[in-house]
């Protein structure tokens, strides 16, 4: 579980973070932006050759919770060229 602070990212080794919601500071009613960054891996062969083609963040989330629920956010689907490989989700409250 991650608490989430606005403009601070959350760096997972997984491509789903659950949202942890603090029943002191729970997010306000409304609509929030998140953003999800992948990080891809270099390729090795004798020598590291590192791709020139971004990998592709897709995000999924619930349309909607209730107000101080947690929920999950999904980066399973985000994908890289082979022979790149996702090895980081790098997620951000932007507002």
């Amino acid at each position: 579980m991650a608490t989430f602070v606005v403009g601070t990212p959350v760096t997972t080794t997984t491509p789903t973070v659950d949202v942890t919601v603090d029943p002191t500071h729970p997010l306000p009613s409304g609509t929030h932006v998140f953003q999800l960054v992948v990080v891809d891996a270099p390729t090795t062969v004798q020598v590291v050759i590192k791709d020139r083609v971004i990998p592709t963040a897709v995000i999924r989330a619930p349309a909607s919770v209730i107000n101080g629920q947690a929920f999950t956010l999904d980066g399973s689907a985000s994908s890289e060229v082979p022979p790149g490989k996702i090895v980081q989700w790098v997620w951000t409250l932007m507002s």
